[in-house]
């Protein structure tokens, strides 16, 4: 996280560098209702024999995130903004059968366990926080919004295999757009559409195979959309 907070750190600091010669500055703050739909593409390798097994998903979530912001009217009101999501994002558990490594390949050597077994996969996202750039268009009360994520993949999985995964940090960015409406002189809502996508998840499993270089090993990719409803005042 320490690139994200740097970046935080820099743009307090450039927004409080512009409030000493902008004539105003305005202060927001809100809650975000989120609903998003994610894509993954897994490709798990197995130690030994390198088979490799491809999963495809598509995915719902609902979350609540919070959310503020530096609005500079003197610079067109850009703004500058973090995003925090408080609670765990669960990413449903997910059983798949499989063949053990040998099995799998194609071989069945006597005394062999050529049955497998389940594979339940279950992922929390936390501590998702982004940090955004967003430029109004004009007078028409839409902005677009450029941010990057960071946050930590936590799996809790049980694996045939014997395999455990550590959690990993998840890199990401986000582009968008944005209508702000009023809802009296303090309070206004938000509408939201965003594009999101993380960068490659790459995992090594804790259980070496044959040979002290053979490990399961897990390369992911993950994106998604989507749509927010906030509700927020200014200062």
């Amino acid at each position: 996280m320490n690139k994200l907070k740097t970046i935080l750190v820099s743009g307090a600091v450039v927004a409080m560098s512009f409030s000493s010669i902008a004539n105003s500055i305005e202060l927001r703050a809100g809650l975000t209702a989120n609903t998003s739909a994610y894509y993954a593409n897994v490709t798990e390798t197995l130690k030994d024999s390198g088979h490799k097994e491809s999963t495809e998903a598509l995915a719902a979530f609902s979350y609540a995130s919070g959310f503020a912001e530096v609005s500079l009217e003197s610079l067109m009101g850009i703004t500058f903004g973090a995003e925090y999501v408080p609670d765990a994002i669960s990413l449903t558990t997910a059983d798949r059968l499989i063949q053990t490594s040998l099995y799998a390949s194609g071989g069945t050597p006597a005394g062999e366990d050529t049955q497998g077994g389940i594979q339940q996969v279950q992922a929390d996202v936390t501590d998702l926080v982004t940090a955004y750039l967003a430029v109004p268009i004009m007078e028409t009360g839409l902005s677009v919004k450029i941010g990057i994520m960071q946050g930590s993949l936590e799996t809790k999985e049980t694996l045939a295999t014997g395999s455990t995964y550590k959690d990993e940090d998840l890199d990401g960015t986000t582009v968008g757009m944005f209508y702000d409406g009023n809802l009296g002189d303090m309070a206004f809502y938000r509408v939201e559409a965003a594009y999101i996508e993380f960068e490659d998840i790459n995992a090594t499993g804790s259980e070496v195979g044959g040979t002290a270089s053979s490990y399961n090993k897990i390369n992911a990719e993950l994106g998604g959309v989507k749509a927010a409803l906030s509700v927020g005042v200014r200062f």
